[in-house]
This record gives structure tokens, sequence and C-alpha cells, in this order.
């Protein structure tokens, strides 16, 4: 019977997956323990040790060294790739890229259970950090 070793422990089930589909990606045999009880009640996690990341116990090493490699050349490799901005993808009014999605359907969906009426007209917001603009994506602002 194979013995498995604990090499990495996450407080997040996330955290948790990722590292295990990294680990899978490159071969190695893994599974998380607890996961199913921190994945319905996340304030348990500490008390039961966390999420654990269990491999065996001849590929630990191994495991340890994929889990502890630093990828962050590739994000800069990556980040290159992007395409470059478009006047669609600025403000209007100031011409800044810094713009957030405005997140109405929250709000929207709380008045349409409240109220009990559907509310199927959602409309895309956005605004502009540096100046505060609100545009509309329908009218072709962004």
């Amino acid at each position: 019977m194979d013995q498995f070793k604990t090499i990495a422990r996450y407080r997040d089930l996330p955290l948790a997956e990722l590292a295990k589909s990294k680990l899978d990606s490159e071969g190695i045999y893994c599974f998380l323990a607890n996961k199913n009880h921190v994945g319905a009640n996340w304030l348990v996690s500490f008390a039961l040790g966390e999420v654990k990341v269990q491999v065996k116990t001849e590929d630990a090493e191994v495991a340890l060294k994929i889990l502890n490699k630093d990828q962050s050349s590739e994000l800069i490799e990556i980040e290159e790739t992007f395409p470059a901005l478009t006047q669609n993808d600025l403000c209007i009014k100031c011409s800044s890229s810094n713009i957030v999605l405005l997140n109405t359907t929250r709000k929207a969906g709380a008045f349409s259970l409240l109220l009990g009426l559907p509310f199927i007209f959602f409309r895309k917001r956005y605004k502009c950090i540096d100046c505060g603009h609100i545009m509309n994506q329908k009218s072709n602002n962004l």
C-alpha cells in the first residue's frame, strides 16, 4: 500500500485545487485531504488543519519543486501578447484606460426578489475611475 505525504496546506479550496491541477498536469498523482469539509464550510479549515495536498512519498521532492517553481517570467510573456488598447477601451471624457464594470445585477436581482417581478433588462455600465464618468455599452461610448 502506498504511503502519502502532505506537501502543502491551503486555507482556501480554490488554491488547493490549483496546486492539484498543476501536479496532475505534470503526471504526479495527488489528492486533497479535507477537501469536502472545507468546501462545505470554509470556517472549519483551520480546525481541520486546512486543505492538504498529499502525494506519494516517493514523489514528494519532485512535487515540492513543481509547486515552488517560479513562473512569473511566463506571466510577463503572456502580458506582452495582449492586444493594444483601442479607442473603445478608453473613457470618452478623459481617455483613461482605468475603467471598471459597474455591477448593478445584484441590486436589480434584490429588487426583483422584493417586488416579485422579473427584471430582464440589464445594461452593462462602465465607470471611469479617474474622472467618474459613467458610460453605457449600447451607446458605443466604450
